[in-house]
């Protein structure tokens, strides 16, 4: 009597079963599938990522913070 665990991966799912094994024969106990969100954000059918808004925004703040460091650094310069 052993107990097998199988996993089947894909790429937007997981599967997954235990049986038991006796000498000759083989039984189900359980089974099950998690399947996953997608990981892209469809809009007028056009595909992107989740997180592209997210990024571009932060980038455009990292920008506006590096240009406000060189006004910075150049008014202590002109002093």
């Amino acid at each position: 009597m052993t107990k097998i665990l199988g996993i089947d991966t894909g790429t937007n799912s997981l599967g997954w079963a235990i049986v038991d094994k006796t000498a000759d024969n083989y039984n189900l106990l359980d089974k099950g599938v998690n399947i996953f969100q997608e990981g892209v954000k469809i809009e007028k059918g056009i595909e992107s990522s989740k997180a592209a808004e997210r990024t571009e925004h932060r980038a455009t703040r990292v920008r506006y913070y590096r240009i406000k460091l060189r006004k910075i650094r150049l008014l202590r310069i002109y002093k």
